[in-house]
């Protein structure tokens, strides 16, 4: 994971969003030949797409607890969960989003659901550890909300805070 902390913003940014412009121009080239776009040329690059952004937020949030002194320090077991937990809701549910009868089982809506809280929980758990690993202390929402919302919004957060995280952990062991 030490790959995520020394990798520049420029590269992240590539793998993130490229690997979802390559799956709408592979969707768009099957549909403008005619023929429906294949299940996998859509969910390879998504899953590829989660796995690199829940790598990022795990490989951060686990190096941050890493550098943090110990009365700082919070569990990443439950943030390691939820990422777990919704990268194989995303693999699973995504066999029902192209089936052919086209309805969705409701228990689908709360899997849903979840994944989503899960992944927000990690955006917010990984901004806090950053923060408090940048500013040495406890931290309240208000301080760590700017960072949240970076991490919320990659493809334009990752240009702000790829430097940060190269420079308080790119040269640390983690």
């Amino acid at each position: 994971m030490r790959i995520y902390l020394k990798a520049k913003h420029w590269q992240l940014f590539i793998a993130l969003v490229g690997s979802i412009f390559f799956a709408q121009a592979m969707m768009a080239s099957s549909m403008l030949s005619g023929d429906l776009p294949s299940p996998l040329v859509m969910i390879a690059p998504t899953i590829f797409a989660a796995i690199v952004f829940f790598g990022w937020l795990w490989s951060v949030a686990s190096a941050c607890s890493k550098a943090l002194p110990p009365e700082l320090v919070s569990s990443t077991k439950p943030m390691q969960l939820g990422l777990i937990y919704a990268l194989v809701y995303f693999m699973i549910s995504s066999g029902f989003f192209f089936s052919s009868n086209g309805r969705l089982p409701g228990y689908i809506v709360v899997m849903h659901l979840l994944a989503m809280a899960s992944i927000f929980y990690s955006i917010g758990f990984t901004a806090k550890q950053l923060v408090k690993l940048e500013q040495g202390k406890e931290v309240s929402f208000s301080l760590y909300s700017g960072s949240f919302f970076l991490f919320w919004f990659f493809p334009i957060g990752i240009w702000f805070i790829q430097p940060k995280i190269n420079q308080l952990l790119g040269g640390k062991n983690a």
